[in-house]
């Protein structure tokens, strides 16, 4: 009865971690989905342009440029 019951904490602590690497993966590859379509998103609201520090220009509502 020892023999078995020490196989089946074996094949339990395995399958636990081919679980939970499935899990990590599937975060990886969900995370990764979320940021091209954040991205996406960014680009097609800011004309393609993103952000940087003293070189992208602001403007007001009435098309003078003022600082960002």
């Amino acid at each position: 009865m020892k023999k078995n019951s020490g196989q089946t904490a074996l094949e339990n602590a395995i399958l636990i971690a081919v679980v939970v690497a499935g899990l990590l993966a599937m975060f990886k590859f969900l995370q990764n989905g979320a940021q091209g379509r954040i991205r996406q998103a960014a680009d097609t609201f800011g004309g393609g342009e993103q952000y940087e520090s003293g070189v992208t220009k602001c403007y007001d509502k009435d098309g003078n440029e003022i600082s960002c």
